[in-house]
């Protein structure tokens, strides 16, 4: 059975303040109720100031998220697989388990999934979710991902990934990815 909730105010486009209407691929309609998509953003906080900024943001239909995870090198693939694994096993199985009756949203994504950093102790971080249509599927539970495990996650990906994930940013999301480092700082990675 899958549960649904209504798509938090975190993981609506910064631009408008709405939930994300289309695919950034294809196109796509994505509120139709019937399309399954992922949300991806990727946020910069400022040492001494409660306030973080929006790197990118985008929605992602999973056909256009399969495509382009297929686009990853077998070994980048193998080495996330497996690092994601043992993060979860080292976490104990009861992280990915959620009692609906006291479910709270907020708290769930006020802290890094893996290390449970608080957000305004990282510098950066994504968060990531999977919807369908206006709501939010939490079977798949939304998680963020602080700046300690995306250094560590980037590490594991082959020149070759890094090649096409550079290319989908540079193509989709903006500027090439050196005066994105210049602007931002080092690089993300996509989940």
């Amino acid at each position: 059975m899958e549960h649904l909730i209504d798509i938090p105010q975190f993981f609506q486009s910064d631009g408008d303040g709405k939930p994300f209407e289309y695919c950034l691929v294809c196109g796509k309609f994505l509120l139709d109720g019937d399309t399954n998509y992922v949300v991806e953003k990727a946020m910069k906080n400022y040492d001494g100031f409660e306030f973080s900024s929006t790197i990118y943001e985008y929605a992602m239909c999973t056909d256009c998220h399969a495509e382009l995870q297929k686009s990853m090198s077998e070994e980048s693939i193998a080495n996330m697989q497996t690092y994601y694994q043992q993060k979860v096993l080292q976490k104990g199985k009861q992280v990915m388990t959620i009692d609906l009756r006291t479910f709270d949203i907020n708290s769930w994504m006020s802290k890094c999934f893996f290390t449970e950093k608080p957000l305004n102790e990282m510098k950066e971080y994504q968060m990531v979710g999977q919807f369908r249509g206006n709501k939010l599927l939490i079977n798949q539970p939304p998680m963020i991902i602080g700046d300690e495990i995306i250094e560590e996650m980037s590490g594991l990906i082959s020149d070759k990934t890094i090649d096409e994930m550079n290319g989908f940013k540079e193509q989709y999301l903006g500027p090439p990815p050196e005066l994105q480092e210049l602007i931002y700082g080092r690089k993300l990675i996509f989940i």
